[in-house]
């Protein structure tokens, strides 16, 4: 098989998820590139999605959250496949031409989209007949989200049978919803037993360790809830607080405090061992994260730093018994202490990823191409 896989640089779940396919597909001998399809907007439309998503993610997350909102229900009011067919009449401009182009090379016998813009572009063209190539587009987040349901693909792989519902609720049908899981890296699937990752990150061995994260672009109040966390933490416990690339958090929270309880990283390939170390993994609720921590067995505590598709995956998190949620720093500050001292609800959380999170989702994503393109059409 030769696959092409249409990312999109709003965040590093897309991509995340990109490379497990890749990693997937290329273990199985075949061949699989990763393209940004948001390039295919033209060059200022790319810049104000992903600038304008980093922006309001990291700075203004209630704008965001608000305008999430109104999509979703913009979504569920007005078919967007309408929208889709009245772009599909006109006369693509040269980013989308040169889009066709890459799906019509001949070169690939598939596409699978991970961003859902990336997905309406490919969807104008198939619409509009020019591209007939096979399409899947792939859900990151645990909800239908904005414009998912007005794509024109083959099938839509979408993260857990539960959400089934949801998806045919806005008119996609279940014959074309294949619940794949959202894929992760292999690294993600195997586990380190917690002393064994501990030395290998020089964390001390025999104190509590709660690791928060805030994903790849740093957001929500990270700031304020290290301050309330150390107020509330044991003595024989340390704060790991990871930053991804928001430099300015990371130099923030160095200045904060010198204490013995915290410790600051900035970006860090390590992911996957600091999910190994950790007694309690504290993250928003990014789909790929969580996902990530979830294969990991890793008892999580998710807080709502941006509301919008992130809060439908708390709920569906929680709602599994994977997961535990709170959307007050203070309260959620003495929940990781209390946590951190009941083992109990530590294990019941991970026994509960284990009973849902048991498959490699990159390798039925794998299966469910290689079945389709083998099937008569």
């Amino acid at each position: 098989m030769r696959v092409l896989i249409l990312s999109g640089n709003t965040g590093e779940g897309h991509n995340s998820a990109a490379r497990a396919i890749q990693q997937c597909f290329e273990a199985h001998g075949d061949h699989c590139e990763i393209v940004n399809g948001l390039a295919y907007m033209g060059r200022f439309r790319e810049a104000v999605v992903c600038k304008g998503h980093v922006f309001l993610y990291r700075g203004l997350p209630e704008l965001y959250g608000f305008g999430y909102r109104v999509e979703e229900r913009l979504s569920r009011r007005q078919p967007f496949q309408k929208k889709l067919n009245a772009q599909a009449r006109r006369r693509p401009g040269t980013p989308l031409r040169a889009l066709e182009a890459l799906l019509n090379s001949g070169n690939y016998d598939a596409a699978i989209c991970t961003h859902v813009f990336a997905a309406a572009l490919a969807s104008r063209l198939r619409l509009a007949g020019r591209v007939q190539l096979p399409c899947f587009f792939l859900a990151t987040d645990y909800t239908c989200s904005p414009g998912v349901n007005q794509l024109d693909v083959d099938a839509w792989l979408i993260p857990h049978p539960a959400l089934i519902p949801e998806f045919t609720e806005l008119g996609i049908p279940e014959d074309r919803l294949i619940p794949t899981g959202i894929p992760v890296e292999e690294r993600y699937l195997r586990r380190t037993e917690r002393a064994a990752a501990r030395r290998a990150l020089e964390l001390p061995a025999e104190r509590r360790i709660a690791v928060l994260s805030c994903g790849s672009m740093g957001g929500g109040p990270m700031g304020r809830m290290v301050v309330s966390i150390l107020d509330r933490l044991p003595e024989n416990a340390l704060l790991v607080a990871i930053c991804g690339s928001n430099h300015a958090l990371e130099s923030a929270l160095r200045g904060l405090l010198r204490t013995r309880k915290l410790l600051v990283l900035g970006y860090t390939e390590r992911m996957d061992e600091y999910m190994d170390a950790a007694d309690l993994f504290l993250t928003k609720p990014g789909g790929l994260s969580v996902t990530e921590a979830a294969h990991k067995r890793a008892p999580m505590l998710l807080y709502d730093a941006v509301p919008g598709c992130e809060s439908r995956n708390i709920d569906f998190f929680v709602s599994l018994g994977c997961a535990a949620a709170f959307h007050d720093p203070h309260a959620f500050a003495q929940r990781v202490a209390s946590m951190l001292g009941s083992p109990e609800a530590l294990r019941s959380l991970e026994q509960n990823c284990a009973r849902e999170f048991r498959e490699n989702p990159a390798e039925r994503v794998y299966q469910t191409v290689a079945g389709f393109l083998a099937s008569p059409r």
